[in-house]
């Protein structure tokens, strides 16, 4: 498994997951997408989770937000790849709430630190 293969299988716990670019038409919400940067042994970069749902309240959506939280917890995730391994973090500001054109969406942006500890 490459860097980019092991952080869609760590995102896709969450719910379904998609690069931002590559969301297929008529995907059905709630779902999440992200950025894919990748660097070298030594490097440390930001990615931007967000977490999209369709409701009229917050509730749902902060409780997957506080899940993805937890599973990060205070020192972060090893994620390994057959390579080397990411330590994601939680980045700063870690979680915001965004606004949609559409009052029905529900969309949290989320700050991911990764470390790229071993190659």
């Amino acid at each position: 498994m490459n860097k980019e293969q092991a952080l869609h299988q760590f995102y896709s716990q969450f719910l379904k997951a998609y690069d931002e670019n590559t969301v297929p038409k008529g995907a059905k919400l709630p779902y999440l997408t992200y950025t894919m940067p990748i660097c070298d042994f030594g490097d440390t970069t930001i990615a931007t989770i967000s977490i999209w749902y369709r409701e009229d309240t917050w509730k749902n959506i902060t409780n997957k937000k506080e899940e993805i939280s937890k599973v990060l917890g205070l020192g972060g995730k090893l994620v390994t790849y057959d390579d080397g391994a990411m330590w994601l973090k939680k980045g700063t500001p870690f979680a915001q709430r965004m606004n949609d054109e559409d009052d029905s969406i529900r969309r949290i942006a989320m700050n991911i630190e990764i470390e790229f500890i071993a190659e």
